[in-house]
């Protein structure tokens, strides 16, 4: 018979049954009934517990009501990481708070989190052992990207906990969870040599091309090129000589350039002096307005500077390398022809070693690139601040040994 006991819920007896399926006097084990809420319809949920004796359920039941008045009751939630981690996503997406830059770059860590096999588990079931030992196969990857799926995983188990699946995240605790190291070797900034620069700024004066003035800005501003395809003359301050940087050009979900009304960072919208052999060629657009780049009115697509780059460097005998090209030969075999093994950013990383080298310090640079910490300045170009600092203290022994 059923028992409601006062603030215990619904506890009642189970009894076993004879060979004609009657109940006899001996009990099988208790159950219990708790409500626990209501649903998204306002009808009224309750779980069931189950014990050998009714004080053992009665004590499960107050358990129960006891997390739910401090707010930590969990129901069972079979939702995976992986659910959790793409809903996450969409929802940024369609809100407007990622770009489409980022909407792909975070698709593409959830498909390289996706290679851990407690991402398709329900997340209330998953242990912290198994994240910490299924993280070991990223290890091979760069640290960038060991830290992008390791904070889309810490994220995901933050909204699990603002949404009741989870009582506590193991990602609160610090190395709780344990990132792993790369085992991948740090790639060194590729920046051109001061007699590259030469050879490169000598082609680039030989012909006018409308693409031009955006290597320049490059060169002697580190800007990215998104940010200087974005560029509006209203950005450029003529009296004081500074540049403003406000906005960058990234790609949609189809691969077509957009103009984002925000930098890549917060970080990235910032003030550059512009140096006196950038004047002048930026002077020219004072009288213009809008954006100072277009082709047939339309926004450039930043591979296209890099084609434009590329084919710049191999006239000037930059990096050339052999490539095959479209073409085959009469046996089939592709014909190689030259080409230059660069890219874009290295202008950004040619201005950034190029102020090392004389003598800027990490602080200021920091500010010049738009990072948000002068640490990421200091990391990604360790080797070159290292040679400065050789260079630097052989000018400190000489002076020593001329006292």
């Amino acid at each position: 018979m059923s028992r409601k006991y006062n603030g215990e819920g619904t506890i009642y007896p189970v009894y076993t049954k004879d060979k004609n399926g009657k109940n006899t006097k001996k009990i099988k084990h208790w159950v219990g009934q708790v409500s626990i809420g209501v649903d998204s319809t306002g009808r009224l949920k309750r779980k069931s517990v189950y014990g050998a004796t009714r004080e053992i359920v009665k004590n499960k039941i107050i358990q129960i009501q006891a997390d739910i008045n401090n707010l930590e009751y969990v129901d069972k939630n079979s939702i995976t990481l992986k659910t959790i981690i793409d809903n996450l996503i969409e929802q940024e997406y369609k809100a407007n708070k990622i770009s489409d830059v980022t909407y792909i770059r975070k698709k593409n860590t959830a498909k390289l989190a996706s290679r851990l096999d407690c991402i398709n588990k329900p997340i209330q079931s998953i242990t912290r052992n198994e994240i910490n030992n299924d993280m070991l196969i990223l290890n091979t990857y760069a640290q960038s990207t060991i830290n992008k799926v390791y904070e889309l995983i810490a994220i995901a188990y933050n909204e699990a906990v603002l949404d009741g699946i989870l009582k506590n995240s193991p990602f609160y605790i610090k190395n709780n969870i344990i990132k792993p190291k790369s085992l991948k070797k740090t790639k060194k900034v590729d920046a051109l040599t001061i007699d590259e620069q030469k050879a490169f700024l000598s082609e680039l004066s030989k012909n006018y091309d409308i693409y031009n003035d955006v290597f320049y800005i490059a060169i002697y501003t580190g800007m990215r090129v998104g940010e200087i395809l974005a560029l509006q003359v209203s950005d450029i301050d003529f009296n004081t000589r500074f540049i403003n940087v406000k906005r960058t050009i990234t790609k949609d979900l189809d691969d077509r350039p957009k103009l984002n009304d925000r930098t890549k960072t917060f970080a990235g919208e910032r003030e550059i002096p512009i140096v006196d052999e950038l004047f002048p060629i930026l002077l020219k657009y004072k009288n213009k307005s809008g954006l100072l780049f277009t082709y047939d009115g339309k926004l450039i697509h930043p591979s296209i500077i890099n084609s434009h780059f590329k084919r710049l460097c191999k006239n000037a005998g930059i990096r050339l390398v052999k490539v095959n090209s479209s073409k085959s030969n009469k046996s089939g075999t592709k014909i190689k022809i030259n080409s230059s093994n660069v890219n874009t950013h290295m202008l950004r990383h040619t201005f950034a070693t190029r102020c090392i080298e004389a003598g800027i310090s990490a602080v200021v640079l920091a500010k010049i690139l738009g990072h948000a910490d002068v640490q990421v300045t200091l990391n990604t170009y360790t080797d070159v601040f290292n040679k400065f600092k050789e260079s630097e203290f052989k000018k400190i022994n000489n002076y020593f040994k001329n006292l």
